[in-house]
């Protein structure tokens, strides 16, 4: 997609996405499960296979404990309207070893990747995950627009947001959901910013 080798970006299934509201876009950071794709790594997680880092966001923006009643039916659900892609498309993380550098982090071809994802599924929300994917995060040809942040409780998250042929999507950050990621935090947070506009 995109003329880039292996790029396979997650775009729900059956046109949930187009007609979801919220319209969500998950941008990740590298891929762990090389060599499968974006894609892969999500079908196989609504297909049963157990990811801990996949699980701990599902709670958060579920607001749902994966040991809860439904739980399964209601991931499902979230990734049949939902677009995910690791923004470093083209750094295979997890078990080459290879470190994922500023340099690697600041490819303009991701911000290129991000700029044509937005352009092709105009999502009106984006949720960033890593805070060092967060600082480094770019769309080529556009520029970012603070919003207010996040404010739930003592905590405040960033957001901003960029205007790509006159779609805006809001963005925000939460810390990456591997270990040490803390439902209680994160789960209000997300809902809060996943609100639909009135």
């Amino acid at each position: 997609m995109f003329g880039i080798d292996g790029f396979d970006p997650w775009t729900g299934l059956d046109g949930r996405y187009e007609a979801s509201n919220p319209r969500l876009m998950v941008v990740g950071d590298v891929r762990l499960d090389a060599p499968l794709t974006d894609r892969e790594s999500v079908l196989r997680k609504i297909n049963g296979a157990p990811d801990l880092i996949f699980t701990n966001f599902e709670q958060a923006v579920l607001g749902q404990r994966h040991w809860e009643e439904d739980f399964r039916a209601a991931v499902r659900a979230f990734w049949e309207c939902t677009v995910f892609y690791n923004y470093n498309a083209t750094h295979l993380g997890g078990r080459t070893g290879a470190t994922l550098t500023a340099r690697i982090r600041s490819d303009p071809l991701h911000s290129r990747l991000l700029r044509d994802m937005l352009l092709r599924y105009k999502p009106s929300h984006a949720i960033v995950w890593g805070e060092a994917n967060w600082d480094a995060i770019a769309v080529a040809d556009a520029r970012w627009e603070a919003e207010a942040p996040i404010h739930r409780g003592e905590i405040d998250e960033p957001c901003r947001s960029v205007i790509l042929d006159g779609q805006r999507t809001r963005f925000t950050r939460i810390r990456h959901p591997s270990a040490g990621f803390a439902y209680d935090r994160w789960s209000g947070l997300l809902s809060r910013f996943l609100q639909p506009a009135a």
